[in-house]
């Protein structure tokens, strides 16, 4: 597990201590890691008997809906207003799974102007000095697996509930695509495990996750893949692009495009793959990769993002297209690297 800092631990559960209100957020666009996170520590603290709120900075997921709890959180794109006033309220806040305040996109000045102390639980690199308390370790598979072991360091097992545990378990699988990556470490198994024991239905969970999308969801995935996937066997990399009509034409939600960015990473020979997605303003990069090519790197040199090591995101200031022609041209200036 890894080694955290005894002391800060302990100034952490005297800060929890000391703080009557308490609140817990993540990043823009929130998934299965950010939501489960956000959730475990929610029902972890409950179940010592301190209160907390939840809020994000706009929607996630349908998929994740049925999760415990999952309709308290609040919503910043919703409710403005309410956001501003926990903020301005809060003792203590929590951040989930981001490692700057940037990523918080519009919610950022709030977070900023809060009197309260920030504490960062979080699994990407570089993180931030705007936080009292940072807990940052990028050798965890998830954030979820990281609030597990402050959990259990904070309060024992005991603070993990069935509902604590099937919302980390979630954040857990979603992260690890299933356990497929990003999961080399004994203990990512072993939490998982214990995790388990607390009664969370692994099929089920599953199922839920994975077995949950509409029709429309399914028919944009065929149509992304049939008609929006580009190969270039040369460089070892592909890219998906979706227009805002594309999007429209298949009635897209939040969360709809999750995953798509990896299918290319099946195919024989395939080390990049990248997603395009058009918003309003900018196009969204969604960046993935097998082996050793950076693609944190990448987003950070071409798209302002960042990330991990093999998946990454970022923006795009210019049309779909002229993301699309960006991309070949600079897969075609990094082919050497790709090839080796």
């Amino acid at each position: 597990m890894p080694q955290m800092d005894k002391s800060q631990l302990d100034e952490l559960k005297r800060t929890i201590e000391a703080s009557p209100n308490i609140v817990i957020t993540t990043h823009h666009n929130p998934d299965g890691d950010a939501i489960g996170s956000v959730l475990g520590l929610y029902h972890a603290l409950k179940a010592v008997g301190v209160n907390s709120q939840m809020v994000t900075p706009n929607g996630f997921p349908d998929f994740l809906g049925w999760l415990p709890d999952a309709d308290k959180i609040v919503h910043y794109s919703k409710d403005k207003k309410l956001v501003e006033d926990i903020f301005g309220k809060a003792d203590l806040i929590f951040c989930l799974d981001f490692n700057g305040f940037k990523r918080v996109e519009d919610m950022a000045e709030s977070l900023e102007k809060s009197p309260a102390k920030r504490v960062l639980i979080d699994h990407h690199p570089n993180p931030e000095s705007q936080f009292n308390i940072s807990i940052s370790f990028t050798e965890v598979s998830s954030t979820a697996e990281l609030i597990y072991e402050v959990i259990e360091s904070l309060y024992t097992d005991k603070a993990i509930t069935y509902s604590c545990a099937v919302c980390l378990y979630t954040g857990i699988m979603t992260d690890t695509g299933s356990f497929s990556y990003a999961c080399s470490r004994e203990r990512t198994f072993a939490i998982a495990g214990k995790l388990i024991a607390k009664g969370v239905n692994v099929e089920e969970v599953q199922g839920m996750v994975y077995n949950n999308f509409s029709e429309n969801r399914m028919r944009l995935l065929g149509f992304s893949l049939a008609e929006r996937m580009k190969v270039y066997p040369q460089h070892h990399a592909a890219c998906i692009w979706l227009s805002r009509s594309d999007l429209n034409k298949f009635k897209h939600q939040v969360g709809d495009t999750e995953g798509f960015v990896n299918y290319p990473l099946s195919i024989k020979g395939i080390v990049f793959s990248i997603l395009f997605t058009e918003n309003e303003g900018f196009v969204k990069v969604s960046l993935r990769s097998r082996g050793n090519f950076a693609v944190n790197t990448f987003a950070k040199l071409y798209y302002q993002g960042g990330g991990h090591k093999n998946a990454a995101g970022g923006k795009a200031f210019m049309s779909i297209d002229q993301a699309v022609k960006q991309f070949e041209d600079l897969i075609a200036i990094h082919s050497a690297e790709l090839n080796s």
